[in-house]
């Protein structure tokens, strides 16, 4: 399963309202996230595949979102940031 990894231009700032503002040094795209999201972003760290990533929000979040909602939520995000290349792919060739 493939673990999500931000991109290494990113700068990340956490805003007052609990958001945080994703920039890329290399193609000056931005992304305002929510907490929500937010939150998913920092377990973007190549250590986590979407699935824990999930687990593990919505272990934070508790009851307030379902889990299908969650899933659904997070796997738009994941595209939508991977589209804008604030993702890499940390596929590694399967050993052997």
């Amino acid at each position: 399963m493939s673990k999500l990894t931000r991109a290494t231009d990113q700068k990340t700032t956490i805003l007052p309202d609990g958001y945080i503002a994703v920039f890329s040094t290399t193609s000056n795209h931005a992304f305002t996230l929510p907490p929500m999201a937010a939150l998913a972003w920092e377990f973007m760290d190549g250590e986590h595949s979407e699935e824990e990533i999930v687990q593990s929000v919505s272990q934070v979040l508790g009851s307030e979102v379902s889990l299908s909602e969650l899933r659904e939520q997070i796997s738009q995000l994941v595209k939508e940031l991977a589209e804008a290349n604030f993702l890499v792919d940390d596929q590694s060739p399967p050993p052997g």
